[in-house]
């Protein structure tokens, strides 16, 4: 039964290649690609698609086709009619990048992206500096004959970096980044399980280390409003109410004493009258 089934699903492969080769012809040529070499390349990247390009929901086998042309063309550097395919593909330019992207990740042709390269062809900028942290982390947990043998620059480890940041910091992201790694998903998922760890330590790390901060600005700010309100203080000391109050004191000082005087001069006088 199973080699029946075998036999079945090889017969259906072949159909999809004749298929795609007749599709091919006519796509070809409407692009103006006619080297026989880039059409043999294109071939055998849609047979590889097969396999390797599952995860692509938005693909058709038109779409596919003029990608697996592309990819051909411009290994070989052979020019092709871009604007034109992209029509043909019934895509639009968004999406037909974007697909473009992850097929050339999934089939294994792209040169390593950098994160900063990865977050802008994604956009998710901001997700780069803690990214980067990830990857710095993941590095020191290996021991040392791992690290010397690490190679970050992959596509499996920049794509799970920038993946899990995202999901850390809560940024919707394209759902073909993930499959833009060329990785198993069993493996990409394990990996980004281990990188969000790492992602929430730095996360709790930076936040408790800016406490402290608040709290010292907190402070200096009370210090600040003290010496605020004791400057309102020497202001009202000084202030026209304060001034009229010591006026009314020294008026009421010079009448006592005005006061004072007339009775000792009239005590006087009447002493020298008994006398």
């Amino acid at each position: 039964m199973r080699g029946f089934h075998c036999v079945v699903v090889t017969k259906k492969i072949r159909a999809t290649l004749q298929m795609d080769k007749e599709l091919f012809r006519k796509l070809a040529s409407k692009i103006g690609i006619t080297a026989v070499k880039v059409l043999s390349q294109a071939e055998e990247y849609m047979r590889l698609s097969q396999v390797k390009c599952v995860g692509l929901g938005s693909v058709t086998a038109t779409s596919k086709a003029i990608i697996c042309l592309e990819l051909a063309a411009t290994s070989m550097k052979c020019p092709l009619d871009k604007e034109y395919a992209i029509k043909l593909s019934g895509l639009s330019p968004k999406v037909y990048s974007s697909n473009l992207k992850a097929m050339e990740c999934m089939l294994g042709l792209q040169s390593n992206l950098g994160l900063r390269d990865l977050a802008v062809q994604y956009g998710c900028l901001e997700a780069v500096k803690l990214a980067s942290q990830i990857l710095q982390r993941y590095v020191t947990s290996l021991p040392a004959a791992q690290q010397q043998d690490l190679d970050l620059s992959k596509p499996l480890f920049t794509t799970a970096a920038l993946y899990a940041t995202c999901k850390c910091m809560k940024i919707r992201t394209d759902r073909k980044l993930a499959s833009s790694s060329g990785a198993k998903k069993g493996i990409f998922d394990r990996l980004c399980t281990q990188f969000q760890k790492f992602g929430q330590e730095i996360c709790n790390e930076a936040s408790s280390m800016e406490k402290p901060v608040k709290t010292v600005q907190k402070r200096q700010k009370t210090i600040a409003e003290m010496l605020e309100t004791g400057e309102d203080d020497e202001k009202l000391s000084t202030s026209p109410k304060r001034e009229r109050v010591e006026k009314t004191e020294e008026e009421e000082t010079q009448n006592y004493e005005e006061w004072k005087r007339k009775i000792l001069e009239n005590a006087l006088k009447a002493k020298a009258v008994d006398s």
